[in-house]
């Protein structure tokens, strides 16, 4: 029912870990670890900060080369794609299919001051607010996981004890004691 993992990375000695709790939570921590004497000690940092510099939304202005078209790059870091569409007022703009990247006559956009467009990214829909539309030349859109909900694991450490592959700790979410957990390693 739920899922706890934690992601090894020994060339850089760095770590993710994420919990899917049997109710519909995702826990999200990510840090530094190493290894003494059957420990495992885990640094988390400032895990929200990751996610967050990964979604973003980016407004290129050129106030010198103005252009009649405004280009707009959707990047899902998650699929790891570049492709999504844009709407306005019901009609929908949509990427080429090499790189996705979107192009917008400005001239959509006339009388409107601070016109809002609209795309839908990861199964969720978000507004953006397009200033100086005129001096406005690229809206970069990121997104890495706005579909979910996170609880950030940040700016603590965890020291986890272990024999052989199994985890020998009481501090792990709850479980039982005749539950096993276990490190496998993957490729």
């Amino acid at each position: 029912m739920f899922s706890n993992k934690y992601f090894l990375y020994p060339e850089s000695k760095t770590f993710e870990h994420k919990f899917n709790t049997d109710d519909g939570q995702l826990w999200y921590g990510k840090g530094t670890y190493k290894i003494k004497k059957k420990k495992l000690f885990l640094s988390f940092g400032d895990s929200e900060k990751e996610i967050k510099d990964e979604n973003r939304i980016t407004k290129i202005y050129d106030p010198i080369n103005k252009t009649d078209t405004l280009l707009v790059e959707i990047i899902d870091k998650k699929l790891n794609s570049a492709s999504g569409h844009i709407k306005f007022k019901e009609e929908y703009f949509y990427g080429d299919f090499e790189n996705g990247t979107v192009e917008i006559p400005k001239s959509k956009f006339e009388n409107i001051e601070n016109p809002i467009v609209e795309t839908f990214i990861q199964g969720s829909l978000i507004n953006i607010e397009l200033t100086r539309i005129s001096e406005l030349s690229v809206l970069k859109i990121t997104a890495f996981d706005i579909y979910n909900n996170y609880h950030f694991e940040s700016n603590f450490e965890r020291i986890l004890t272990f024999s052989s592959d199994e985890l020998k700790t009481k501090d792990f979410y709850n479980t039982t004691n005749k539950r096993k957990v276990k490190f496998i390693m993957e490729k």
